[in-house]
């Protein structure tokens, strides 16, 4: 039903980073430089080949994205961080994030990698991507209270791919 896309080119990329920092993936308080960061991450893929978004789209509207890049090491780790993962919130609850998760481990694995690292959030409207992490087998290993703003915190979550 939904098509699992590639970003490939500049128009989408920079579209890609318009879905995922607007109100219908986040509702949240950005960090000063989260925003930014988060809009240039898809447009960093495009020239590096472990670095990769994929999105799904409903009549040429993005409803879902994410990403994923090998860490600043190369050493075959791959981490989520100003890579983000959102669902268009009338489309939340059709298993569209777990398409593109599945898809994501997949091209970590093609590639070699061996375990993905996530950084999300403590704060309440972040639990659900707390809890799909965890029941798609990702580990809490770490927490750093406020490390993103006053009263908003950063969970690490791990999943060895081997």
């Amino acid at each position: 039903m939904y098509e699992i896309k590639i970003v490939n080119d500049i128009d989408t990329a920079q579209k890609v980073g318009r879905f995922l920092t607007s109100e219908y993936a986040f509702e949240q308080t950005w960090a000063p430089n989260e925003k930014m960061l988060v809009e240039k991450a898809p447009i960093d893929s495009l020239s590096n080949n472990n670095h990769r978004y994929w999105f799904i789209e409903h009549h040429g509207n993005i409803i879902a994205a994410m990403g994923v890049r090998e860490n600043k090491y190369g050493s075959g780790g791959y981490e989520m961080d100003a890579d983000y993962v959102a669902v268009h919130k009338n489309f939340r609850k059709l298993g569209l994030a777990s398409k593109l998760l599945s898809e994501m481990e997949k091209f970590v694995k093609e590639n070699n990698g061996r375990y993905i690292h996530v950084l999300t959030c403590d704060i309440p409207s972040y639990e659900a991507a707390r809890n799909f992490y965890e029941k798609n087998g990702y580990k809490k290993v770490g927490q750093i209270p406020e490390y993103y703003v006053v009263c908003e915190g950063r969970i690490d979550y791990f999943k060895r791919l081997d």
